[in-house]
C-alpha cells in the first residue's frame, strides 16, 4: 500500500465527483449498494483497485450470461439490528418479518452464484461466502405471518391458549345473542348486536330499560340514550375470557423475546450477510453503468501514464440519456513522466475545463472499480490524491477574494503534491495582473514539476503559452474552435497553443463592429502578430486535417471496393461449385446407367448364346451405352483454337462435359449442353469434329478388347490382334489375379484361340484356387485341367474356351 493522503483523497470542488457517485447510486438495487455507491472513496493500491475493475468486467459478463443477482426484495434491517443488539431489547413483529426477505437472500444467491460461476467465478466465491442461518429463517417463518403477527405455531402453549379463546369467545357470544332474541329485546336493548367496551363483551340496552337488565354499566352513547351493560349472568365468562388473553398476551411477548434474542445471537452473521450483498450490489451498479456508457476497462498502474482514446464525460453522458440530440463530444487526453504539464489553451466555452474534469472524473472511477467512458487500451495511473482548482472560490466570510482563495489552496497543493498525485488548476494566472499572474503561474508549474505530480492547467496567458513550448517537462494543448463559423468543436490538439479569440467571441455576441474594431487598435503588436502566427497554424492545421480526411475517404473506398470484390469471387466460386456439383450429379446418373447396362448384357452372355457374333452385339451395345459418359474429343489432340466460335461443338475434359459453344467473353466461354449452362475457362475446351470426319479420324489400331470399353472408346468395330496363349500371374495377388484373368479371357476369346495357359506357380495353392473359381462358372470356358508336366504341372491351368 502507498502512503497516501487519507489514501485516494479527493480535494477541491469543482470536478463534481459527488454528482458521479449519486449517478452509480442510482443504478444500485438495494439502500446497502446505494450507500457504498454514494460513499465511493477511491482506491489507492494498484492491486485493490485492478481486483475492483476486474470483479466489474465479471458482473459485465454475468448480466449478458445469467442476469442480476436476485436482490432487488432485500430490505434494510441496520436499525433492526442495532436495537437487538441491545440486552433486554424485544423487537416488534414486524421487524422480525423484516429480516426473512434478508435470511431468503442468501440461499438465492448461493445458487445464482453457480448458474454464473463459469463467467464470473470470482462472484460465485463472494455469493459462496455468504452466511446461511437456516435455524433462524425457520424460526421466524414459523412465529411469524407476512405482517409480523406472531402465529398460532410460535409455541405449543400459545397455541392451546388461542385455541381455547376462540372456544370462550363463541360460547360467550352465542349466550349474548340468545338475549337478542328474547321477547322483550325490542323494549330493552337499542340495536340488535354484541359489542365489546374496555376488552370485556356488552350489550347496548336503552337507558330507561336499565333496570331489566341486571349487569355492569362499562359506557354509554354521546346523546345518552344508550347504555353498553355486561348482564351479570356473562361476568364470569367474561372473567374468563380476559384471563386468557392477559396470558396470550404474555406468551406472545415472550416469543417475541425468544425471537429477538435468537437475531441478537446471530447479528454478526446478520450483518455480515448485508455487507456483502451490499457489496455485491455496489459491483453490480458499476457493471449497469458501464454497459450504458459503453465504457471499457482501462489498463492501471504505478507509473505515470494517461492515455485515454475517445474519453467520454460521464455526467455529459447522462444528459445524453435524457436528451439524445445532445451530442457528447470524445477527447484525446495524454499525459506522461516526460512531459507531466500539459498547458490547454483556446476560447472560452471550448471544452478546456471539461477536458480537466473528464480526466479526473475517470481516475476517481477507475480507482473505485469502475470501468470508464473511452476506447479499449486506455491507460491510467493509480493516484494518491486528486488536487482540484476549479472555479470560484472566494469566501466574504473567510475575508478572501478569488485571487487570495487561490493562493490558500495552491499553498495546500504544494504542501502534499508527490509522484503520486494529479493537479488540475483552471484559469491559472487569473484574477491578478497578467504579468505578475503569469510569472506566479509559471513558479507553481515548475514546482509541482519539481514534486513529480502530473498537471494540467488551463489558461488563457500568452507566457505562459511561450513557457509551455519552451520547458522540457511541458507540452501545449489547444481546443478547437472553427474560425469560420465561430464555433468550438470540443477537440483537444496537441503541441501547438489556441488562441483566445476574445473579440471574435465578443463580435459572435452582438458587440457593435465599431467597439470591435477600436478594441483591434488597442491590442499590442507583438499580441497581434502572435494572433496572426496562431491563425496561420490554424489554417494549415485545417488544411492538413482536411487532408487526411480525403485520404481517409479514399481509403476507405478502396477497402469497399475490395470487399466488393471479393465478394464477386466468392460468389463466382459459389456458381463455380454449384455446376461442378450438378455436373457430378449427372455424371453420377450417366455412370449408374452405363453399369445397368453392363450388368444387362453381362445376364444376357451368361443365359445367351455365347459366340463371337453374340460377344460382338452386345460389345457394341456397351460402346454406345459409355459414348454417353466418355465424350471421344476428351482423349483427343487439341483443335484448332481458331474453331471454338460460337455455335460449335465443344467438350471440356476435365468435366466430362459435350455440348454447344453458345459465347465467348474474354478468357471465359458459356457451354450448353442438354440442360445444363455452364461458364468455362476457354483454354479448357476442344472442338468436336463431325461424325463422318470423327469416322474417318478413328481409324487405325482398335482397342483393346472387353467386356467393358476401356476409357475414351468410341462406337467402332473392334479389329482382331495378336493374344498371347499364356497368362503369368506370379507374385499378384488374389485380387489382382482375378482382374488380369477375367480381361485376358475376353480378350483371348474374341482373338479365337481356343485353349489358354494361366501360370499361377504351386506356393500356398492360394493362387490355384482364385483361378479355378473363376473359370468354374465364366461363360466362355468350356473346361479346364492341370497342365501337362511339359506345361508346368499343378503350377498352371490349362483352359479350353468356347470358340464357334
Amino acid at each position: 500500500m502507498r502512503r497516501g493522503v487519507e489514501a485516494g483523497r479527493i480535494w477541491g470542488r469543482g470536478v463534481e465527483w459527488d454528482a458521479v457517485r449519486a449517478l452509480l447510486a442510482r443504478e444500485a438495487r438495494t439502500d446497502y449498494g446505494r450507500e457504498r455507491a454514494l460513499r465511493a472513496d477511491p482506491l489507492s493500491d494498484v492491486a485493490a483497485v485492478q481486483s475492483a475493475i476486474d470483479l466489474t468486467r465479471e458482473a459485465r459478463q454475468a448480466l449478458a450470461g445469467g442476469g442480476a443477482p436476485p436482490i432487488d426484495t432485500v430490505p434494510d434491517v441496520r436499525s433492526a439490528l442495532a436495537r437487538a443488539r441491545a440486552e433486554g431489547s424485544v423487537l416488534e413483529g414486524a421487524e422480525l418479518a423484516f429480516l426473512i426477505p434478508l435470511l431468503d437472500a442468501g440461499p438465492r444467491l448461493t445458487t445464482w452464484g453457480h448458474t454464473v460461476r463459469p463467467v464470473a467465478p470470482a462472484l460465485g466465491t463472494i455469493t459462496d461466502s455468504l452466511p446461511h442461518l437456516p435455524d433462524l429463517r425457520e424460526a421466524l417463518g414459523r412465529s411469524l405471518d407476512d405482517d409480523g403477527a406472531v402465529t398460532d405455531a410460535a409455541s405449543p402453549h400459545l397455541g392451546r391458549l388461542r385455541r381455547e379463546i376462540r372456544e370462550r369467545r363463541r360460547r360467550l357470544v352465542g349466550d349474548l345473542e340468545r338475549m337478542l332474541d328474547s321477547r322483550d329485546a325490542e323494549k330493552i336493548l337499542a340495536d340488535r348486536f354484541v359489542t365489546v367496551r374496555h376488552g370485556r363483551y356488552v350489550l347496548p340496552v336503552r337507558a330507561e330499560a336499565r333496570a331489566r337488565v341486571p349487569g355492569i354499566v362499562h359506557d354509554r352513547s354521546q346523546s345518552g340514550q344508550t347504555l353498553f351493560i355486561e348482564p351479570t349472568r356473562v361476568v364470569e365468562a367474561n372473567n374468563d375470557l380476559v384471563d386468557l388473553l392477559r396470558q396470550e398476551e404474555q406468551e406472545t411477548a415472550r416469543v417475541l423475546a425468544e425471537l429477538t434474542r435468537a437475531v441478537r445471537e446471530r447479528a454478526d452473521d446478520l450483518e455480515a450477510l448485508c455487507d456483502r450483498i451490499g457489496a455485491l450490489d455496489w459491483i453490480f451498479a458499476r457493471a449497469r453503468i458501464a454497459e450504458r456508457m459503453n465504457a471499457t476497462a482501462p489498463l492501471v498502474d504505478e507509473g505515470q501514464t494517461v492515455s485515454l482514446r475517445n474519453a467520454r464525460h460521464p455526467l455529459l453522458l447522462a444528459q445524453q440519456w435524457e436528451d439524445p440530440t445532445r451530442p457528447v463530444v470524445p477527447v484525446d487526453l495524454e499525459l506522461g513522466p516526460e512531459r507531466p504539464l500539459l498547458v490547454i489553451t483556446g476560447p472560452n466555452a471550448g471544452g478546456k475545463t471539461i477536458a480537466l474534469k473528464t480526466l479526473a472524473l475517470l481516475a476517481l472511477m477507475a480507482q473505485v472499480g469502475c470501468h470508464v467512458p473511452a476506447d479499449e487500451g486506455s491507460r491510467l495511473p493509480v493516484f494518491d490524491a486528486v488536487w482540484a482548482i476549479i472555479g470560484d472560490e472566494q469566501s466574504v466570510a473567510q475575508n478572501l477574494s478569488t485571487f487570495s482563495a487561490f493562493v490558500t489552496q495552491v499553498r495546500q497543493i504544494l504542501a502534499h503534491a508527490d509522484p503520486h498525485a494529479l493537479v488540475l488548476l483552471d484559469e491559472l494566472g487569473a484574477g491578478t495582473d497578467p504579468d505578475e499572474g503569469a510569472a506566479l503561474a509559471q513558479a507553481i508549474l515548475e514546482a509541482l514539476d519539481a514534486r513529480g505530480a502530473l498537471v494540467i492547467a488551463t489558461t488563457h496567458l500568452e507566457p505562459l503559452k511561450a513557457f509551455a513550448s519552451t520547458y522540457p517537462h511541458a507540452r501545449n494543448a489547444s481546443v478547437e474552435f472553427d474560425t469560420a463559423s465561430l464555433a468550438p468543436t470540443f477537440r483537444l490538439s496537441y503541441d501547438r497553443p489556441g488562441q483566445s479569440l476574445a473579440l471574435a467571441i465578443a463580435a459572435r455576441l452582438g458587440l457593435a463592429p465599431d467597439l470591435i474594431a477600436r478594441a483591434h487598435t488597442h491590442r499590442s503588436e507583438h499580441a497581434a502578430r502572435l494572433a496572426d502566427l496562431l491563425a496561420r497554424l490554424d489554417a494549415h492545421a485545417r488544411s492538413e486535417a482536411e487532408r487526411v480526411q480525403v485520404v481517409e475517404r479514399r481509403e476507405s473506398e478502396a477497402v469497399a471496393r475490395l470487399a466488393a470484390a471479393r465478394e464477386a469471387e466468392q460468389a463466382a466460386e459459389g456458381r463455380v461449385r454449384e455446376i461442378l456439383d450438378r455436373a457430378r450429379a449427372e455424371g453420377s446418373a450417366l455412370l449408374a446407367e452405363v453399369r445397368r447396362a453392363v450388368a444387362r448384357e453381362w445376364e444376357a452372355l451368361k443365359k445367351g448364346e455365347r459366340s463371337r457374333k453374340a460377344l460382338e452385339t452386345s460389345r457394341r451395345r456397351l460402346v454406345d451405352a459409355t459414348a454417353r459418359v466418355i465424350p471421344s474429343a476428351a482423349d483427343g489432340p487439341p483443335g484448332d483454337p481458331g474453331a471454338l466460335r460460337p455455335g460449335a461443338r465443344v467438350a471440356a475434359a476435365h468435366l466430362g462435359l459435350e455440348g454447344e459453344l453458345v459465347s465467348i467473353a474474354g478468357a471465359t466461354a458459356t457451354v450448353r449442353s442438354g440442360a445444363i449452362t455452364a461458364r468455362i475457362p476457354l483454354a479448357a475446351l476442344r472442338p468436336i469434329a463431325h461424325a463422318k470426319d470423327r469416322s474417318a479420324a478413328g481409324r487405325g489400331p482398335a482397342p483393346r478388347a472387353s467386356v467393358v470399353p476401356s476409357e475414351g472408346a468410341g462406337p467402332r468395330p473392334a479389329a482382331p490382334r495378336e493374344i498371347a496363349p499364356e497368362l503369368l500371374l506370379l507374385g499378384r495377388t488374389t485380387d489382382e489375379a482375378r482382374d488380369a484373368v477375367e480381361k485376358y479371357l475376353d480378350d483371348a476369346f474374341l482373338a479365337g484361340l481356343p485353349t489358354i495357359r494361366l501360370v499361377h506357380g504351386k506356393g500356398t495353392g492360394a493362387l490355384r484356387k482364385t483361378v479355378r473359381d473363376l473359370l468354374l462358372g465364366h461363360p466362355l470356358v468350356e473346361s479346364f485341367r492341370d497342365g501337362e508336366p511339359s506345361e508346368g504341372g499343378t503350377g498352371a491351368t490349362v483352359a479350353a474356351l468356347k470358340v464357334s
